[in-house]
């Protein structure tokens, strides 16, 4: 039997899509910005990030994990996802989609806070807050105050409610495989994605497109069959 050209195209789509999921980037973080909060750095944390072919050094990313630890130095492969990708209902590294995209509309109100100490810290406690929800006010000396506590909620009510273009520029570096000092690494957010990389959709999105172009190639394959 004959391989229709509609199948090769279908079989290197997957192949493509297949090659660029398995493939892990590498962070390496280099320090951070200096702010910190009762002794707890905030954003920004300075990575150099290794893609396929080079590397691209002083990348600002803010963590999305309180409960997690990093220090200088350390290096650990990554998987690179397209937060505009991501469902609420999805579930990567453990983490609720929603979280995630809760996460990612605070992180994009860092850009109006440059300059804000304060209000930097309110973002970066309240995106603690979302993916580690025992932070209350008392165990973080204050930090997660009242600010916070509403800017996660109102990033808990919005996120979900935006087109994905509002996330388009968002990446989530999540941690693969073993961590070289047996720890757990932090996920992280950068915007936009450093230009070593090439973000991958959330593994539902690709099951989706792959679907698609299997849907696709058998509807041509039955009007090949009638000519």
């Amino acid at each position: 039997m004959r391989l229709k050209p509609v199948a090769v195209a279908l079989i290197l789509a997957l192949v493509c899509l297949a090659s660029r999921v398995s493939f892990a980037d590498t962070l390496t973080i280099t320090g951070v910005g200096g702010q910190n909060t009762d002794g707890v750095y905030i954003y920004p944390y300075y990575f150099t990030v290794t893609g396929p072919e080079s590397s691209e050094t002083l990348v600002s990313m803010s963590c999305l994990n309180f409960n997690r630890e990093v220090t200088v130095g350390e290096s650990w492969s990554v998987n690179v996802i397209g937060v505009s990708s991501v469902t609420p209902n999805a579930t990567i590294d453990g983490e609720s989609g929603l979280d995630i995209l809760a996460d990612a509309y605070l992180f994009n109100k860092y850009a109006a806070a440059t300059g804000n100490p304060q209000q930097i810290s309110d973002i970066q406690f309240a995106i603690w807050s979302i993916m580690d929800p025992s932070l209350t006010y008392s165990n973080t000396n204050g930090a997660y105050d009242s600010n916070a506590q509403a800017l996660a909620a109102t990033a808990l009510s919005l996120a979900p409610t935006l087109p994905s273009s509002a996330f388009a520029n968002d990446n989530l570096f999540v941690p693969s495989g073993s961590y070289p000092n047996g720890g757990e690494p932090q996920e992280f957010l950068t915007d936009p994605p450093p230009a070593v990389i090439t973000a991958t959709p959330e593994p539902a999105s690709l099951l989706l497109v792959g679907t698609g172009l299997l849907g696709s190639a058998i509807i041509m394959r039955r009007r090949q069959a009638k000519c």
